[in-house]
């Protein structure tokens, strides 16, 4: 018995068309997904570049020629300046003597103590 495979089988078989896997579409949508990326890019760039804020231009202007005026006013600087330096070790040669002064209260006091015990001593 027969189960009706035979040459008539094969053939019509072979006349239909069978597909194993779709049919690859051209690079369209590579494309397409392409140019959405680009363009979501520019418009970030953009956007940013709306937002960032500008430096302000730098404006350079040529030294003044001096005056009279200005070189009294340096002179009277460097004397404010001298001034101060002078001020200074004056402040440092006067905490120094104060210092001195203070060791020698103390060595003072300390001997007027030590006499007076000494003089309690004899009274009783």
């Amino acid at each position: 018995m027969s189960i009706g495979f035979g040459r008539k089988a094969t053939r019509d078989l072979t006349r239909v068309g069978l597909t194993l896997a779709p049919r690859r579409r051209s690079g369209r949508s590579a494309v397409v997904v392409a140019l959405l990326a680009a363009g979501a890019f520019a418009a970030g760039f953009g956007a940013a570049e709306l937002l960032r804020e500008r430096a302000p231009a730098v404006v350079v202007r040529a030294p003044a020629a001096p005056t009279p005026e200005l070189a009294q006013l340096r002179q009277q600087l460097e004397q404010a300046r001298m001034g101060l330096v002078v001020a200074d070790a004056r402040s440092l040669e006067l905490e120094k003597q104060i210092d001195t002064l203070n060791q020698k209260l103390t060595e003072s006091q300390d001997e007027l103590t030590f006499f007076r015990k000494a003089r309690e001593g004899k009274k009783h």
